[in-house]
């Protein structure tokens, strides 16, 4: 049973405690609960055009309150993108550039803000950043992983004690979120119940009773896969999986390696399309936890009084470009599922195509909550955008990076518009990149390759530069030096 464990000593005059704002001090004081999968793309959900999967209970948070269709993260990595759910701040603001970095706690995160307002918070699941393996102050539950974790019978770290559990961790993590949001309820407190799944991070063992499942359904690599695109940065055609299965002495020597890794390349196409099933079953776990969470909080009477968010840390690619993995500006990387549910603010069926984005998390909730942020966040609340208040002054781009170990020389600086991606590669510098998200949603023809088009590429750098100089972003020189 989880037990109680105050932290707010730690964290002190940094993250509280607040005052509501009037609106909260005089409403009801919403639950919030945040289910974060890993490695998600966006069509991976029956709501989200997928053919095959059946994933009802997740289809309806969306169904029920908003599905956006345009979300993405600042850095399509699992550390970096957490951090920035937690913390409002772009990566080069709150220090996560990679997965090897430690949680500066001198930053207020989310939940530590709404334990200092009267909130009761845990995290459960994967935390990762640097196999980080210290309880995080603002924290009341904790109950995490080291690093990735495993699938089968994890080993936890549950309120400082180190614990050894038999099972699926995705169910364990589910019976973990519905004990503390029972205890907090009993209590008659307000819970921030924070769950990090390991599902669908590789490599991948099936859930409980999916073992078979899409046995009968075909998995063919998009058309894309096959292609050796020279529009493409020497990067990216290096990691092509289908240039690596052409070639025999590559074949022979990942075969011969000692270590075997998720992101290595199939020998053949039947190998990949066991892996890619594997991966989709994985996330049937999470389907048969959000039925099992959305019962519980009916069971409680807290099901409207809950804002309920569910998102992708990042998206992934099943074969885009030749790749498997994420760490690239194209769409199926950097774009993932997310939806919401509140029906006391948020009228369902909604489908937002607004440009939202990991950063804005923390803003939004702490709006919905009636909770002042301790300090600016650079992420902006969505909360008009799905209450009717309107999207006036909304931003109609999005800037993303992908470091490469240092915030002035990050590998990738993006700019993601309604119509076009312009995409610079930086470290090493490399070939820019131009597509027309209209004409070419692939990401296909490579634009910036066609002098013609050397006027929008420099508009769009100009956007761009701008951007990150309102987001005060050391990479800007690095920008600037292409123009």
């Amino acid at each position: 049973m989880p037990q109680n464990i105050t932290r707010r000593a730690m964290i002190g005059a940094a993250v509280g405690p607040w005052v509501l704002t009037s609106r909260a001090a005089s409403a009801r004081r919403p639950n919030f609960l945040f289910l974060l999968t890993d490695d998600q793309s966006y069509a991976t959900m029956s709501l989200t055009g997928n053919p095959f999967m059946k994933t009802p209970s997740l289809d309806r948070i969306g169904r029920e309150g908003v599905l956006f269709t345009n979300a993405f993260v600042a850095m399509s990595l699992c550390a970096p993108s957490r951090a920035c759910f937690l913390s409002g701040l772009y990566p080069h603001k709150n220090g996560i550039l990679g997965n090897q970095t430690r949680w500066n706690q001198d930053i207020p995160a989310l939940p530590a803000i709404l334990q200092g307002a009267g909130w009761r918070t845990a995290h459960i699941g994967k935390w990762h950043m640097d196999a980080d393996d210290r309880v995080q102050p603002g924290y009341d539950y904790w109950a995490a992983q080291v690093g990735q974790g495993s699938y089968v019978d994890p080993r936890k770290n549950i309120n400082g004690k180190w614990v050894d559990l038999k099972g699926y961790d995705t169910t364990i993590v589910t019976d973990q979120a519905i004990e503390f949001m029972r205890e907090t309820v009993k209590m008659g407190r307000p819970f921030c119940t924070w769950i990090g799944y390991k599902a669908c991070h590789g490599p991948f063992t099936p859930a409980p009773g999916h073992e078979n499942d899409f046995a009968d359904v075909e998995f063919k690599p998009p058309a894309s896969f096959f292609l050796d695109d020279e529009g493409k940065p020497d990067r990216v055609r290096r990691k092509s999986q289908y240039l690596a299965m052409k070639s025999d002495a590559e074949a022979r020597r990942r075969k011969a390696a000692k270590k075997k890794r998720a992101s290595d390349a199939p020998m053949d196409l039947t190998r990949w399309a066991a892996r890619e099933r594997d991966q989709y079953r994985c996330l049937m776990g999470v389907e048969d936890s959000a039925a099992r969470l959305l019962a519980a909080l009916s069971e409680l009477k807290v099901l409207d009084d809950t804002l309920i968010v569910f998102a992708g840390d990042n998206g992934f690619f099943h074969g885009e470009h030749g790749l498997h993995g994420k760490m690239e500006a194209y769409e199926e990387s950097l774009r993932v599922p997310m939806m919401a549910r509140y029906p006391r603010a948020i009228k369902p069926g909604q489908r937002c195509g607004h440009f939202v984005a990991n950063v804005d998390l923390a803003p939004t909730v702490l709006e919905f909550c009636g909770v002042k942020a301790p300090r600016p966040m650079q992420g902006v609340s969505w909360r008009p955008l799905v209450t009717g208040q309107g999207a006036g002054g909304w931003r109609d781009h999005f800037v993303y990076t992908m470091h490469g170990g240092s915030a002035a020389k990050p590998t990738v600086k993006a700019l993601r518009t309604d119509r076009y991606k312009l995409i610079l590669n930086l470290n090493p510098r490399d070939k820019d990149e131009l597509y027309d998200l209209q004409t070419d949603p692939q990401e296909l023809k490579n634009l910036a390759l066609d002098k013609g088009n050397r006027e929008i590429v420099a508009s769009l750098k100009r956007r761009l530069a701008a951007s990150m100089k309102q987001l005060e972003d050391p990479a800007l020189p690095l920008v600037e030096a292409t123009f």
